[in-house]
């Protein structure tokens, strides 16, 4: 799919980007980058932010400001945070691995399926008559299921 999208650059964004320092860029995007990355654990270990809060002993409302990804962690914090996910300081800083999935394999059991729907249309009284398929006296169109159809 070719995406058309303009993009439009904004005269003031641009120059207040351009005032930001190559390590300013850096604190932000590790900052951020921490954030996500304690956030994901902590939703693999399934905790909610509640219980996560309690098991390093600090307010719900703490927690929140550490996932917001402006925290300037300490290493005392980054310690507390490790040990409540029994893990490394250093995996902290490990990126998640992405999974690629090239192909994706979908078996339909059509076996009992019926529509969610009813609809009605002139195919459907074809197979009534073609198939002798609980044809009332009325020829009346009903919605024909998968499973009347003889294989």
């Amino acid at each position: 799919m070719n995406n058309t999208t303009k993009r439009r650059k904004s005269q003031i964004i641009s120059e207040l980007l351009n005032e930001i320092t190559p390590v300013e860029k850096m604190q932000a995007s590790t900052k951020m980058t921490l954030a996500a990355r304690i956030d994901d654990l902590i939703l693999t270990r399934g905790y909610g932010k509640s219980e996560f809060a309690e098991k390093v002993n600090k307010n719900p409302s703490e927690i929140t400001k550490w996932l917001s990804g402006t925290q300037n962690f300490t290493i005392d914090t980054l310690s507390e945070i490790a040990v409540a996910l029994e893990i490394s300081i250093a995996e902290l800083f490990v990126p998640k691995e992405i999974q690629v999935v090239n192909e994706v394999h979908f078996v339909l059991n059509l076996q009992n399926a019926q529509p969610g729907v009813p609809y009605y249309t002139p195919f459907n009284e074809r197979l009534v008559e073609r198939f002798n398929i609980n044809a009332n006296a009325n020829k009346k169109i009903r919605p024909v299921s998968v499973s009347e159809i003889p294989a």
